[in-house]
């Protein structure tokens, strides 16, 4: 089945239930699209109900509209919860399937897309949307990769089959290989909330090179970092500590922590250069609010790809972190303000254009249909 470009398409999401965080995701990404029309699924973690939660009654029901061709895409977040965690032993595989089966039922929530979508021979194109840092695809999606037309991945390896190598120990190379065309490349991008309105030009800001982000934890009353042990990097901080020894010839601003809101919003107006190493992966939130109030990211050589990523010397200057590259590569910025002037103006464009979260929605829609109908299905 497949849809016109301007038909208003019927979606169904199954989305997994976890932190706010991914549900902004969702609510920039789809569900804040008004030209189609979304039925979600969604785990419930709360003490009430949510009318979003994958009963029994509401799975058999969606999975009879679904063979009755109610729907015309069918899409997925990654599996945050299985019954089967292989590869887990056997008892605890069978205590997990135990919980997830009886009183925890709704919380299966995008581990039930294959199975509503088994035998339908491809009738309905099925997209999924791992937003996981990981570059890798974990074991507890594979089922989901076997059923996808097309399965979309944050910090996917160059080489994409780098990213199935983990699935290839476990379920066999002969098994898994043939999947590899199925990986694209996704994207965080910026929530629409993230773009400022205006870009202060390059002339006017006073700070040369910004760095902000937690280091050490702070574990005092006021530190705002929710997750202290979990931020711990060691790329970070060692540019953290070459910009310290900067401050000496730029007017550089370090800062270990997480910056309030309003104070970072102005630091991202008031920077030249806003550095953005990699954080859990590749990509992070900072590279796009950068890029879109006109600060020129300053990235560390990327390990995997992301969609539509950020092009060296146009949109973004990018370091290597062998030997002094890094203070090399500042110094030839900050020597050429009127191309820092260039890639402000190109970045924040860019981003505006291409890096909105709807958009990006737009083409995970918009690619999923196109190659199931290029297979003929």
């Amino acid at each position: 089945m497949t849809s016109a470009p301007n038909k208003r398409l019927r979606i169904l999401v199954l989305w997994g239930a976890a932190m706010s965080e991914n549900h902004n995701y969702l609510n920039d990404l789809l569900l804040g699209n008004p030209d189609h029309d979304f039925e979600l699924v969604s785990g419930d973690r709360s003490r009430s109900r949510s009318p979003h939660a994958a009963s029994w009654g509401r799975l058999l029901s969606l999975r009879r509209r679904l063979v009755r061709g109610e729907f015309d895409l069918v899409l997925s977040s990654s599996i945050q919860n299985t019954a089967w965690p292989r590869p887990k032993r056997f008892a605890t595989c069978l205590a997990q399937a135990l919980r997830f089966f009886t009183y925890k039922h709704r919380m299966l929530d995008s581990y039930w897309a294959p199975w509503l979508l088994a035998g339908l021979k491809g009738r309905v194109p099925f997209g999924v949307i791992d937003f996981l840092d990981t570059s890798y695809v974990l074991p507890k999606d594979y089922p989901l990769l076997k059923a996808a037309t097309i399965y979309f991945k944050l910090n996917l390896y160059f080489w994409p089959r780098r990213s199935l190598m983990p699935l290839e120990t476990l379920y066999s190379v002969r098994r898994v290989t043939p999947l590899v065309p199925k990986l694209h490349p996704l994207t965080h991008g910026v929530a629409h909330h993230s773009i400022p309105a205006t870009s202060r030009p390059m002339r006017e800001r006073d700070i040369d090179l910004c760095f902000t982000g937690s280091i050490v934890p702070v574990r005092s009353k006021g530190d705002v970092n929710p997750y202290p042990d979990l931020t711990l990097n060691s790329v970070r901080r060692e540019i953290y500590e070459r910009c310290l020894k900067l401050k000496d010839r730029y007017n550089v601003y370090c800062y270990n922590g997480i910056v309030p809101h309003e104070e970072y919003l102005d630091l991202l107006q008031r920077s030249k250069l806003m550095v953005c190493t990699e954080s859990f992966g590749c990509e992070t939130f900072r590279l796009y609010e950068a890029a879109a109030a006109g600060a020129v990211p300053l990235v560390n050589w990327p390990y995997a790809q992301n969609y539509m990523q950020l092009e060296p010397d146009l949109h973004a200057i990018y370091f290597s972190l062998i030997g002094t590259d890094f203070e090399n590569t500042v110094a030839r910025a900050l020597a050429d303000p009127a191309k820092l002037a260039e890639i402000s103006e190109r970045t924040r464009a860019f981003t505006i254009e291409h890096k909105k979260r709807q958009r990006v929605g737009e083409m995970v829609i918009r690619e999923t249909l196109r190659l199931h109908a290029e297979a003929g299905l």
